[in-house]
């Protein structure tokens, strides 16, 4: 039981903040859902489904961002580290990673 009310808060802790999520969400329609699909809900592409990008990627998601992966490019010139940050914070409290496996 104590270990399901410290696993409750630290994800309460980490969850990212609404506010900076709504602004994610803003600025991912403008950037990021012709690729990505809408609502993060993937098109079908070659687009990663950012749904199931893993909670504990942040540093991978900055890099992917500013460096571009496979067929994404790079948005290094055209986004701030702000944005990133708020971009983060939306897929983040959007997320649905898989279940381990073995489960």
């Amino acid at each position: 039981m104590i270990a399901a009310v410290v696993a409750l808060a630290v994800a309460a802790a980490s969850a990212p903040d609404p506010a900076l999520a709504a602004r994610g969400r803003k600025l991912y329609g403008q950037l990021c859902a012709r690729c990505h699909g809408a609502e993060l809900v993937n098109t079908g592409t070659t687009a990663f489904d950012l749904r199931q990008f893993p909670l504990d990627g942040h540093d991978r998601f900055v890099t992917s961002v500013n460096k571009g992966r496979n067929a994404m490019p790079a948005w290094e010139s055209s986004v701030t580290p702000e944005e990133i940050e708020m971009l983060w914070a939306y897929v983040s409290a959007h997320a649905d990673p898989p279940a381990p496996k073995g489960d």
